[in-house]
């Protein structure tokens, strides 16, 4: 079978190797829609895990299934991660801190013609036949946002500010749509890039340039890893504001806070780590109730041999989203 595999440096090279065995207790799954992740263009990241076969926002039909909640033909979106569901940091909610989550995966990844499902991860596996199989892609990106703003605990009178219109951005976008009494006023979107301005005013949402606004939101999500966008979420937020930190810093890019301005003004930073179960069915929630589509965000709908230059494209700004379609 045809995968695509990232070796380092920001090089993907699409291979061929022996498709899965059905494992255990779990699934086998053909393909249809797999989505390149943000996350995914952090070198400094995916560096530690090379050679790695790229892909987890994924949906698929199961072609050979031992467990009968997914049966052979239904289409599914797994979790690449999925929590034992019984241990301490589980039963307190911190399903991302659980071991079992830590250790679980896809074989070798959803950038593939099949991949295995194990049985741990069926935990955070979903029949999904009533979503296109582009949209059941998105699953789990949404699923991040969902825990995002739970953490953030958002009030429908929330003044609200989103930091990077990337695809991570767009969505906390739309999710504030159906969440805010009146979105339109209580939420914006700021981005220095031009496109990524125009194409959330097409799906109507408010966007604009980082400018002098200090002080007016009491929500600020930071979508991009870096300290500049740390620093204007700070600008921006009103006293006893929630900051979400919605993605690492590199680990060499240490940040000086003014923690003595945090104290008095109450600020908390909130980070927002993946997500859980409970996030993914909120997700697919949202997105039966048409909170998004992949049109939304996807801009390339490609095949699988064009992923390497798509991965450029997007990691230099100049596409929003990639999602390769299986045949």
């Amino acid at each position: 079978m045809r995968l695509a595999r990232y070796l380092g440096g920001g090089i993907v090279e699409i291979g061929d190797e022996p498709a899965p065995l059905c494992p255990p207790g779990g699934l086998l799954v053909r393909t249809e829609a797999c989505g390149l992740c943000s996350g995914e263009l952090m070198d400094w990241y995916l560096d530690r895990k090379v050679p790695h076969v790229l892909g987890h926002e994924v949906a698929g039909i199961v072609v050979e299934s031992e467990d009968d909640r997914f049966p052979v033909g239904a289409r599914v979106f797994p979790h690449h991660h999925a929590p034992c569901g019984t241990c301490p940091d589980c039963l307190a909610g911190r399903t991302v801190h659980c071991r079992q989550w830590k250790s679980t995966r896809l074989n070798p990844g959803g950038m593939a013609e099949r991949f295995a499902v194990a049985a741990e991860n069926l935990a955070d596996t979903w029949v999904a036949g009533d979503l296109r199989a582009i949209d059941a892609a998105l699953i789990e990106p949404l699923a991040c946002v969902e825990k995002s703003l739970r953490k953030a605990a958002v009030h429908p009178h929330d003044r609200v500010a989103v930091i990077g219109l990337g695809v991570m951005g767009l969505m906390h976008l739309l999710c504030l749509r159906a969440r805010l009494a009146v979105p339109e006023a209580q939420s914006v979107g700021f981005d220095l890039l031009d496109t990524r301005r125009d194409w959330a005013t097409r799906l109507g949402l408010s966007a604009s340039a980082p400018g002098p606004v200090t002080g007016a939101f009491d929500v600020v999500v930071v979508c991009p890893g870096s300290a500049a966008a740390l620093r204007s979420a700070l600008e921006l937020a009103a006293p006893e504001a929630r900051v979400v930190l919605f993605a690492p810093l590199p680990p060499s890019s240490p940040v000086s806070l003014d923690f003595e301005a945090l104290y008095f003004r109450e600020v908390q930073l909130l980070p927002s780590y993946s997500c859980g179960p409970a996030d993914t069915e909120a997700a697919i929630g949202s997105l039966r109730r048409g909170i998004l589509r992949a049109e939304d965000v996807v801009s390339d709908f490609i095949e699988l041999d064009r992923l390497p230059d798509a991965y450029g494209a997007m990691k230099r700004g100049e596409i929003l989203k990639a999602m390769v379609v299986f045949p």
